[in-house]
């Protein structure tokens, strides 16, 4: 499955040396069942993903991870979905779980192709299945 890799800026370069890891973490929370589909993972700051929040979302105010499904299309080998990143956000959160940011980027991707795939994570029983199986999904890596 074709997982995309945009960058809305110049990353650090852990970040950029960490793109085929990125794919494959995406790859790993879409699953077997959507292999085929191409998904683009998209990093942004921290305005981007909040004008994504307030547009599409109705929140005006940052967040880490926004997943995107697109409606189906006759056009084979278009893209299935979107996950935008903030990295900003993503830097501040892996400091406070001391860990890297090539970490928390890899949890992200993973949480955000997981929405993709039809998890949700709106209450706290559904945040803790879907907070588990991305540890799952990245103990593979």
């Amino acid at each position: 499955m074709p997982v995309n890799i945009f960058f809305k800026f110049t990353p650090a370069p852990e970040v950029r040396a960490a793109k085929a890891t990125l794919a494959k973490a995406a790859a790993l929370g879409l699953g077997a069942r959507n292999s085929r589909r191409q998904v683009n993972l998209i990093f942004t700051d921290g305005p981007g993903i909040k004008a994504l929040n307030r547009r599409f979302l109705g929140k005006n105010r940052l967040t880490d991870v926004i997943a995107f499904n697109f409606p189906p299309s006759p056009v084979p080998g278009a893209e299935w979905g979107e996950i935008y990143i903030c990295l900003p956000v993503a830097a501040r959160q892996a400091r406070a779980m001391g860990h890297s940011l090539p970490t928390e980027l890899l949890v992200l991707a993973a949480h955000g192709a997981l929405h993709l795939a039809g998890m949700e994570d709106d209450t706290p029983a559904k945040r803790r299945v879907m907070n588990l199986k991305t540890a799952a999904l990245l103990k593979k890596l």
